[in-house]
């Protein structure tokens, strides 16, 4: 057997005495567990709190103590192995504690390195790792001894089926910090196998791949184009910096320069929604509509007649992070109107408002490159693909 392999051939042989013991409060989901399984677990502080006896002493009063819970299915005749080991440098007091289908504690031990019992009733069971003497801290729990688990799966959820036989990855609670939680359909499982991240199984290729929420959530709230690796020295980005609550590192980003975050370093905080410059090179990232910095190279001239490729819209979208729309709307109360004018007509635009850009009318003014604020509604007497002519 696995565990005796582990730790010997020594046992400790537990009364069966029963007692009706439950949750305090059903704070954390029970992790299932397989023979032959081994998971990685932390009791914290915010751990689930359960009550328990120690059945050992007759007559011991109820006692209180935070750990995890872990199911696993069992035939009667099993004899079950269970070893609960404190990862090295934890001070954590592990104890066991062991509840029969009907809900009663029929086991308890101080001495979790090798715990055996046999079991007399088949259904599932729950195994409590506890935490004694407000011990905190990590450990691994190992399961044995289940005749009918390797075969069986019909209690188990597809979503463990794929963590264990297709992914290979050891389950273990999300509560825990520094973890790679995976979505499989719906449901959501997590390991420490893997690099912390958020990953999304694909049942099509069998595989995960990991969804960068950080470059989703730069690349919306900055209204910039983020690259997919950052250039090699001499190409001037914008390279944004941002932490990640689950394991506090910084990860960095590189991203074409706009007119509202210029070239440079950046550190960006999600939780204030602010891009704050780390060098003199960079610029503020908010200016408002009437103050933009002048464009490094402003056009002396425009052509009075749209060209094939529309350099106004691509101007828009690349250097003020404006979603440009095929087609201006009859109401436009709520959205960003641009006016190019250009010699007797009027160029017109229209996109969705940003955190640099409130809705309103804007003129561009091609001298300083700013967007000003306009002076009244352009009198649109021709509107051809989003384009508004004035004649």
């Amino acid at each position: 057997m696995m565990i005796r392999q582990m730790l010997g051939k020594f046992a400790v042989t537990t009364a069966v005495t029963v007692v009706i013991i439950g949750a305090i409060a059903n704070l954390a989901e029970s992790v299932p567990i397989q023979d032959g399984q081994t998971v990685n677990g932390f009791i914290r502080a915010a751990s689930r709190a359960y009550q328990f006896k120690n059945l050992a002493r007759s007559g011991a009063a109820t006692q209180t103590a935070r750990g995890d819970e872990y199911t696993f299915t069992a035939q009667r005749g099993d004899s079950l192995e269970v070893a609960v080991t404190a990862e090295d440098g934890s001070a954590l007091r592990p104890a066991i504690s062991l509840i029969d289908p009907l809900g009663r504690q029929v086991s308890y031990s101080e001495n979790p390195n090798f715990f055996k019992y046999q079991i007399v009733r088949a259904g599932t069971y729950k195994l409590l790792v506890l935490a004694r003497n407000n011990s905190l801290g990590r450990y691994t729990v190992a399961i044995d001894g289940l005749s009918g688990a390797s075969t069986s799966t019909s209690a188990v959820l597809p979503a463990d089926q794929i963590m264990q036989n297709t992914l290979r990855l050891r389950r273990i609670g999300c509560g825990v910090p520094n973890v790679a939680k995976i979505k499989i359909g719906t449901e959501e499982r997590c390991t420490r196998d893997i690099e912390p991240g958020v990953y999304l199984y694909e049942d099509a290729t069998k595989s995960i791949k990991i969804v960068d929420a950080r470059r989703d959530l730069i690349a919306k709230q900055l209204q910039v184009a983020v690259l997919d690796r950052c250039p090699t020295a001499g190409i001037p980005v914008a390279q944004i910096t941002i932490a990640e609550p689950q394991d506090g590192r910084d990860y960095t980003y590189c991203a074409t320069p706009s007119r509202y975050v210029q070239a440079g370093s950046y550190r960006y905080n999600p939780i204030t929604d602010t891009l704050t410059p780390l060098n003199t090179a960079s610029t503020g990232t908010t200016p408002p509509p009437t103050t933009q910095p002048p464009i490094s190279q402003p056009p002396t001239t425009l052509p009075t007649t749209p060209l094939p490729t529309d350099i106004r819209r691509q101007q828009l979208q690349r250097d003020y992070g404006l979603a440009v729309m095929d087609n201006c709307p009859a109401a436009r109360s709520s959205y960003v109107v641009v006016n190019f004018p250009e010699a007797n007509q009027i160029y017109q635009y229209c996109a969705p408002p940003t955190r640099f850009l409130t809705a309103g009318e804007y003129t561009y003014n091609p001298t300083t490159g700013n967007l000003d604020a306009a002076a009244k509604p352009a009198n649109c007497t021709v509107t051809i693909g989003g384009i508004c002519i004035v004649k």
